[in-house]
Protein backbone atom coordinates (compact mmCIF):
# COMPACT_ATOMS: atom_id res chain seq x y z
CA UNK A 1 0.00 0.00 0.00
CA UNK A 2 2.80 2.43 0.97
CA UNK A 3 4.80 1.41 -2.11
CA UNK A 4 1.77 2.00 -4.33
CA UNK A 5 1.18 5.46 -2.86
CA UNK A 6 4.85 6.32 -3.34
CA UNK A 7 4.70 5.25 -6.99
CA UNK A 8 1.59 7.38 -7.57
CA UNK A 9 3.23 10.41 -5.92
CA UNK A 10 6.27 9.97 -8.17
CA UNK A 11 3.95 9.64 -11.17
CA UNK A 12 2.24 12.92 -10.27
CA UNK A 13 5.60 14.61 -9.72
CA UNK A 14 7.05 13.64 -13.11
CA UNK A 15 3.95 13.66 -15.34
CA UNK A 16 1.47 16.10 -13.77
CA UNK A 17 3.78 18.33 -11.74
CA UNK A 18 3.16 19.29 -8.13
CA UNK A 19 3.49 22.99 -8.98
CA UNK A 20 0.60 22.76 -11.48
CA UNK A 21 -1.57 20.89 -8.97
CA UNK A 22 -0.81 23.43 -6.21
CA UNK A 23 -1.53 26.23 -8.68
CA UNK A 24 -4.88 24.63 -9.49
CA UNK A 25 -5.82 24.24 -5.81
CA UNK A 26 -5.05 27.91 -5.15
CA UNK A 27 -7.12 29.16 -8.09
CA UNK A 28 -10.30 27.15 -7.47
CA UNK A 29 -13.32 28.62 -5.69
CA UNK A 30 -12.84 27.44 -2.09
CA UNK A 31 -16.51 27.61 -1.10
CA UNK A 32 -17.51 25.57 -4.18
CA UNK A 33 -14.77 23.07 -3.41
CA UNK A 34 -15.97 22.58 0.19
CA UNK A 35 -19.60 22.25 -0.95
CA UNK A 36 -19.04 19.73 -3.75
CA UNK A 37 -16.41 17.69 -1.91
CA UNK A 38 -18.69 17.46 1.15
CA UNK A 39 -21.41 16.14 -1.13
CA UNK A 40 -19.10 13.27 -2.18
CA UNK A 41 -19.32 11.90 1.37
CA UNK A 42 -23.13 12.15 1.21
CA UNK A 43 -23.07 10.32 -2.15
CA UNK A 44 -20.93 7.52 -0.73
CA UNK A 45 -23.28 7.10 2.24
CA UNK A 46 -26.29 7.02 -0.10
CA UNK A 47 -24.51 4.53 -2.37
CA UNK A 48 -23.90 2.20 0.56
CA UNK A 49 -27.46 2.73 1.81
CA UNK A 50 -29.06 1.70 -1.50
CA UNK A 51 -26.79 -1.33 -2.05
CA UNK A 52 -27.55 -2.41 1.53
CA UNK A 53 -31.27 -1.98 0.90
CA UNK A 54 -30.97 -4.17 -2.21
CA UNK A 55 -29.43 -6.91 -0.05
CA UNK A 56 -32.03 -6.36 2.70
CA UNK A 57 -34.89 -6.83 0.21
CA UNK A 58 -33.36 -10.13 -0.98
CA UNK A 59 -32.91 -11.34 2.60
CA UNK A 60 -36.51 -10.40 3.39
CA UNK A 61 -37.79 -12.28 0.32
CA UNK A 62 -35.91 -15.39 1.50
CA UNK A 63 -37.41 -15.03 5.03
CA UNK A 64 -34.10 -14.10 6.67
CA UNK A 65 -34.99 -11.56 9.33
CA UNK A 66 -32.41 -8.89 9.99
CA UNK A 67 -33.04 -5.16 10.31
CA UNK A 68 -32.14 -2.65 7.55
CA UNK A 69 -29.66 -1.06 9.98
CA UNK A 70 -27.77 -4.33 10.44
CA UNK A 71 -27.87 -5.01 6.71
CA UNK A 72 -26.22 -1.60 6.22
CA UNK A 73 -23.54 -2.26 8.86
CA UNK A 74 -22.77 -5.81 7.67
CA UNK A 75 -22.62 -4.67 4.06
CA UNK A 76 -20.11 -1.97 4.96
CA UNK A 77 -18.00 -4.51 6.89
CA UNK A 78 -18.01 -6.73 3.77
CA UNK A 79 -16.82 -3.77 1.68
CA UNK A 80 -14.06 -3.07 4.22
CA UNK A 81 -12.83 -6.67 3.96
CA UNK A 82 -12.97 -6.51 0.14
CA UNK A 83 -10.83 -3.35 0.15
CA UNK A 84 -8.24 -4.70 2.59
CA UNK A 85 -7.87 -8.37 1.55
CA UNK A 86 -7.08 -9.19 -2.12
CA UNK A 87 -9.40 -12.12 -2.88
CA UNK A 88 -11.69 -10.77 -5.65
CA UNK A 89 -14.63 -9.80 -3.38
CA UNK A 90 -14.96 -13.40 -2.04
CA UNK A 91 -13.64 -12.46 1.42
CA UNK A 92 -16.19 -9.66 1.69
CA UNK A 93 -19.01 -12.05 0.83
CA UNK A 94 -17.75 -14.50 3.46
CA UNK A 95 -17.74 -11.69 6.06
CA UNK A 96 -21.35 -10.80 5.19
CA UNK A 97 -22.39 -14.46 5.36
CA UNK A 98 -20.72 -14.94 8.74
CA UNK A 99 -22.30 -11.85 10.29
CA UNK A 100 -25.81 -12.72 9.07
CA UNK A 101 -25.47 -16.37 10.12
CA UNK A 102 -24.28 -15.30 13.57
CA UNK A 103 -27.39 -13.13 13.76
CA UNK A 104 -30.06 -15.62 12.63
CA UNK A 105 -28.34 -19.01 13.24
CA UNK A 106 -30.31 -20.70 10.45
CA UNK A 107 -30.65 -21.20 6.67
CA UNK A 108 -27.00 -20.63 5.71
CA UNK A 109 -27.82 -21.71 2.15
CA UNK A 110 -30.49 -19.02 1.82
CA UNK A 111 -28.02 -16.40 3.05
CA UNK A 112 -25.58 -17.55 0.35
CA UNK A 113 -28.40 -17.27 -2.20
CA UNK A 114 -29.05 -13.65 -1.12
CA UNK A 115 -25.36 -12.72 -1.47
CA UNK A 116 -24.94 -14.40 -4.87
CA UNK A 117 -28.23 -12.92 -6.11
CA UNK A 118 -27.08 -9.47 -5.00
CA UNK A 119 -23.81 -9.96 -6.90
CA UNK A 120 -25.73 -10.95 -10.05
CA UNK A 121 -28.18 -8.03 -9.72
CA UNK A 122 -25.32 -5.57 -9.09
CA UNK A 123 -23.46 -6.87 -12.15
CA UNK A 124 -26.60 -6.51 -14.29
CA UNK A 125 -27.14 -2.95 -12.98
CA UNK A 126 -23.52 -2.02 -13.75
CA UNK A 127 -23.81 -3.63 -17.18
CA UNK A 128 -26.90 -1.54 -17.94
CA UNK A 129 -25.23 1.73 -16.93
CA UNK A 130 -21.96 0.71 -18.66
CA UNK A 131 -23.79 -0.10 -21.91
CA UNK A 132 -25.53 3.28 -21.81
CA UNK A 133 -22.19 5.03 -21.27
CA UNK A 134 -20.55 2.95 -24.01
CA UNK A 135 -22.99 4.29 -26.60
CA UNK A 136 -22.11 7.89 -25.70
CA UNK A 137 -18.37 7.11 -25.90
CA UNK A 138 -18.56 5.29 -29.26
CA UNK A 139 -20.81 7.98 -30.82
CA UNK A 140 -18.27 10.65 -29.85
CA UNK A 141 -16.02 11.09 -32.91
CA UNK A 142 -13.17 12.48 -30.78
CA UNK A 143 -12.92 9.39 -28.58
CA UNK A 144 -9.47 7.78 -28.49
CA UNK A 145 -9.38 4.23 -29.94
CA UNK A 146 -7.48 3.03 -26.85
CA UNK A 147 -10.47 4.12 -24.73
CA UNK A 148 -12.83 2.15 -26.97
CA UNK A 149 -10.61 -0.97 -26.70
CA UNK A 150 -10.58 -0.71 -22.89
CA UNK A 151 -14.32 -0.20 -22.93
CA UNK A 152 -14.91 -3.38 -24.97
CA UNK A 153 -12.70 -5.40 -22.57
CA UNK A 154 -14.57 -4.01 -19.53
CA UNK A 155 -17.93 -4.88 -21.09
CA UNK A 156 -16.73 -8.40 -21.94
CA UNK A 157 -15.50 -8.96 -18.36
CA UNK A 158 -18.85 -7.76 -16.96
CA UNK A 159 -20.78 -10.14 -19.22
CA UNK A 160 -18.51 -13.10 -18.37
CA UNK A 161 -18.92 -12.41 -14.63
CA UNK A 162 -22.71 -12.29 -14.94
CA UNK A 163 -22.84 -15.50 -17.01
CA UNK A 164 -20.58 -17.45 -14.62
CA UNK A 165 -22.59 -16.38 -11.56
CA UNK A 166 -25.89 -17.28 -13.24
CA UNK A 167 -24.50 -20.67 -14.33
CA UNK A 168 -23.37 -21.57 -10.79
CA UNK A 169 -26.68 -20.32 -9.34
CA UNK A 170 -28.92 -22.21 -11.80
CA UNK A 171 -26.97 -25.43 -12.43
CA UNK A 172 -26.88 -27.71 -9.41
CA UNK A 173 -24.12 -29.87 -10.92
CA UNK A 174 -21.85 -26.83 -11.36
CA UNK A 175 -22.13 -25.84 -7.69
CA UNK A 176 -21.56 -29.47 -6.58
CA UNK A 177 -18.39 -29.61 -8.65
CA UNK A 178 -17.31 -26.38 -7.01
CA UNK A 179 -17.90 -27.82 -3.53
CA UNK A 180 -15.87 -30.94 -4.40
CA UNK A 181 -13.07 -28.78 -5.76
CA UNK A 182 -12.97 -26.73 -2.54
CA UNK A 183 -12.96 -29.91 -0.46
CA UNK A 184 -10.04 -31.28 -2.51
CA UNK A 185 -8.09 -28.08 -2.00
CA UNK A 186 -8.76 -28.27 1.75
CA UNK A 187 -7.57 -31.91 1.76
CA UNK A 188 -4.34 -30.97 -0.04
CA UNK A 189 -3.45 -27.97 2.10
CA UNK A 190 -4.76 -29.10 5.50
CA UNK A 191 -4.58 -32.88 5.27
CA UNK A 192 -6.11 -35.31 7.74
CA UNK A 193 -6.39 -32.74 10.51
CA UNK A 194 -9.47 -31.33 8.81
CA UNK A 195 -12.55 -33.49 8.18
CA UNK A 196 -13.00 -32.62 4.53
CA UNK A 197 -15.69 -35.31 3.99
CA UNK A 198 -17.87 -33.69 6.67
CA UNK A 199 -17.16 -30.32 5.12
CA UNK A 200 -18.28 -31.53 1.70
CA UNK A 201 -21.49 -33.05 3.11
CA UNK A 202 -22.32 -29.82 4.93
CA UNK A 203 -21.50 -27.82 1.81
CA UNK A 204 -23.76 -29.98 -0.37
CA UNK A 205 -26.58 -29.63 2.17
CA UNK A 206 -26.18 -25.85 2.18
CA UNK A 207 -26.03 -25.85 -1.62
CA UNK A 208 -29.41 -27.57 -1.76
CA UNK A 209 -30.88 -24.81 0.42
CA UNK A 210 -29.02 -22.24 -1.71
CA UNK A 211 -30.64 -23.51 -4.92
CA UNK A 212 -34.01 -23.63 -3.18
CA UNK A 213 -33.57 -19.96 -2.22
CA UNK A 214 -32.49 -19.00 -5.72
CA UNK A 215 -35.48 -20.87 -7.17
CA UNK A 216 -37.73 -18.75 -4.93
CA UNK A 217 -36.33 -15.62 -6.53
CA UNK A 218 -36.56 -17.08 -10.03
CA UNK A 219 -40.20 -18.12 -9.55
CA UNK A 220 -41.09 -14.64 -8.26
CA UNK A 221 -39.17 -12.20 -10.48
CA UNK A 222 -41.14 -9.25 -9.11
CA UNK A 223 -39.07 -9.59 -5.92
CA UNK A 224 -35.95 -8.74 -7.95
CA UNK A 225 -37.31 -5.39 -9.20
CA UNK A 226 -36.71 -3.50 -5.94
CA UNK A 227 -33.14 -4.83 -5.43
CA UNK A 228 -32.33 -4.01 -9.08
CA UNK A 229 -33.56 -0.42 -8.65
CA UNK A 230 -31.67 -0.05 -5.37
CA UNK A 231 -28.46 -1.49 -6.89
CA UNK A 232 -28.68 0.87 -9.87
CA UNK A 233 -29.20 3.84 -7.56
CA UNK A 234 -26.25 2.73 -5.43
CA UNK A 235 -24.00 2.53 -8.49
CA UNK A 236 -25.20 5.91 -9.82
CA UNK A 237 -24.53 7.60 -6.46
CA UNK A 238 -21.02 6.12 -6.41
CA UNK A 239 -20.40 7.46 -9.93
CA UNK A 240 -21.70 10.87 -8.86
CA UNK A 241 -18.59 11.10 -6.62
CA UNK A 242 -16.49 11.39 -9.80
CA UNK A 243 -18.64 14.24 -11.17
CA UNK A 244 -18.73 16.06 -7.83
CA UNK A 245 -14.94 15.95 -7.50
CA UNK A 246 -14.46 17.47 -10.98
CA UNK A 247 -17.09 20.10 -10.13
CA UNK A 248 -15.23 20.83 -6.88
CA UNK A 249 -12.10 21.49 -8.96
CA UNK A 250 -14.05 23.84 -11.24
CA UNK A 251 -13.96 21.47 -14.22
CA UNK A 252 -17.40 20.97 -15.78
CA UNK A 253 -16.52 19.44 -19.15
CA UNK A 254 -16.43 15.77 -18.07
CA UNK A 255 -18.15 13.16 -20.27
CA UNK A 256 -20.67 10.79 -18.67
CA UNK A 257 -19.30 7.82 -20.63
CA UNK A 258 -15.75 8.48 -19.46
CA UNK A 259 -16.86 8.56 -15.82
CA UNK A 260 -18.65 5.20 -16.24
CA UNK A 261 -15.60 3.66 -17.90
CA UNK A 262 -13.14 4.88 -15.25
CA UNK A 263 -15.49 3.86 -12.41
CA UNK A 264 -15.94 0.35 -13.89
CA UNK A 265 -12.20 -0.20 -14.40
CA UNK A 266 -11.50 1.08 -10.89
CA UNK A 267 -14.04 -1.38 -9.46
CA UNK A 268 -12.58 -4.39 -11.31
CA UNK A 269 -8.94 -3.69 -10.44
CA UNK A 270 -9.86 -2.84 -6.85
CA UNK A 271 -11.89 -6.05 -6.55
CA UNK A 272 -9.02 -8.18 -7.83
CA UNK A 273 -6.18 -6.66 -5.81
CA UNK A 274 -7.82 -4.77 -2.88
CA UNK A 275 -5.19 -2.80 -0.92
CA UNK A 276 -2.52 -3.81 -3.48
CA UNK A 277 -4.47 -1.75 -6.04
CA UNK A 278 -3.25 1.47 -4.38
CA UNK A 279 -0.99 3.20 -6.89
CA UNK A 280 -2.02 1.04 -9.86
CA UNK A 281 -5.61 2.32 -9.95
CA UNK A 282 -4.52 5.93 -9.48
CA UNK A 283 -2.04 5.78 -12.37
CA UNK A 284 -4.60 4.12 -14.68
CA UNK A 285 -7.24 6.73 -13.77
CA UNK A 286 -4.89 9.66 -14.35
CA UNK A 287 -3.70 8.18 -17.67
CA UNK A 288 -7.28 7.64 -18.88
CA UNK A 289 -8.19 11.23 -18.02
CA UNK A 290 -5.08 12.54 -19.79
CA UNK A 291 -5.77 10.43 -22.91
CA UNK A 292 -9.30 11.90 -22.98
CA UNK A 293 -7.97 15.46 -23.15
CA UNK A 294 -8.31 16.40 -19.46
CA UNK A 295 -5.31 18.45 -18.22
CA UNK A 296 -2.89 16.32 -16.20
CA UNK A 297 -3.05 18.62 -13.16
CA UNK A 298 -6.86 18.39 -13.02
CA UNK A 299 -6.81 14.62 -13.72
CA UNK A 300 -4.16 13.99 -11.05
CA UNK A 301 -5.91 16.09 -8.39
CA UNK A 302 -9.30 14.57 -9.24
CA UNK A 303 -7.89 11.05 -9.02
CA UNK A 304 -6.40 11.67 -5.57
CA UNK A 305 -9.67 13.17 -4.25
CA UNK A 306 -11.86 10.44 -5.79
CA UNK A 307 -9.71 7.72 -4.24
CA UNK A 308 -9.96 9.41 -0.84
CA UNK A 309 -13.74 8.96 -0.98
CA UNK A 310 -14.06 5.68 -2.92
CA UNK A 311 -11.26 3.82 -1.11
CA UNK A 312 -10.01 5.48 2.08
CA UNK A 313 -13.37 6.80 3.30
CA UNK A 314 -14.90 3.30 3.03
CA UNK A 315 -11.94 1.77 4.90
CA UNK A 316 -12.11 4.37 7.68
CA UNK A 317 -15.87 4.00 8.23
CA UNK A 318 -15.64 0.20 7.90
CA UNK A 319 -12.92 0.06 10.56
CA UNK A 320 -15.05 2.14 12.95
CA UNK A 321 -18.07 -0.12 12.34
CA UNK A 322 -16.00 -3.27 12.97
CA UNK A 323 -14.73 -1.83 16.27
CA UNK A 324 -18.29 -0.88 17.26
CA UNK A 325 -19.72 -4.33 16.40
CA UNK A 326 -16.85 -6.01 18.27
CA UNK A 327 -17.37 -3.81 21.33
CA UNK A 328 -21.12 -4.53 21.36
CA UNK A 329 -20.55 -8.29 21.14
CA UNK A 330 -17.94 -8.13 23.88
CA UNK A 331 -20.25 -6.17 26.19
CA UNK A 332 -23.21 -8.45 25.48
CA UNK A 333 -21.13 -11.55 26.24
CA UNK A 334 -19.68 -10.18 29.50
CA UNK A 335 -21.46 -11.92 32.42
CA UNK A 336 -23.03 -9.59 34.98
CA UNK A 337 -22.13 -10.53 38.58
CA UNK A 338 -25.08 -11.88 40.54
CA UNK A 339 -25.55 -10.64 44.10
CA UNK A 340 -26.71 -13.43 46.44
CA UNK A 341 -28.26 -13.21 49.88
CA UNK A 342 -25.07 -14.61 51.47
CA UNK A 343 -23.06 -11.76 49.87
CA UNK A 344 -25.49 -9.25 51.36
CA UNK A 345 -25.28 -10.78 54.85
CA UNK A 346 -21.46 -10.75 54.68
CA UNK A 347 -21.54 -7.07 53.67
CA UNK A 348 -23.86 -6.23 56.56
CA UNK A 349 -21.65 -8.05 59.09
CA UNK A 350 -18.60 -6.19 57.80
CA UNK A 351 -20.30 -2.80 58.16
CA UNK A 352 -21.27 -3.64 61.75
Amino acid sequence: MIVGLSVFILYLYFFAGFNKILDLMQKINQSEFILFFSLTAVSMLLSMFFTSMAWYELLKTLSINISPRKAFLYNWVGNFVDLVIPCETICGEIARLYLVYEEVKEDFGKTVASVVSLRIITTVAILGVLTFGSVSIILNSQTNFVIIDILVITLALSIIQAVVLLYVAIKTKASKRLSKLLANFARIFVGKRFKTDDLQKRTEKNLAVFHQGFETLRRHPRHIIKPLIYSTLGWLFQMSVYFLVFYALGFRDIAFGLVILVASITMYIQGLSAAFSVGIVEIIMTTLYASSGIPTAIGGAATALIRIMIFWFQILVGFVIIQWIGARKLLSSTPTPEVTSSDLSMTESETK
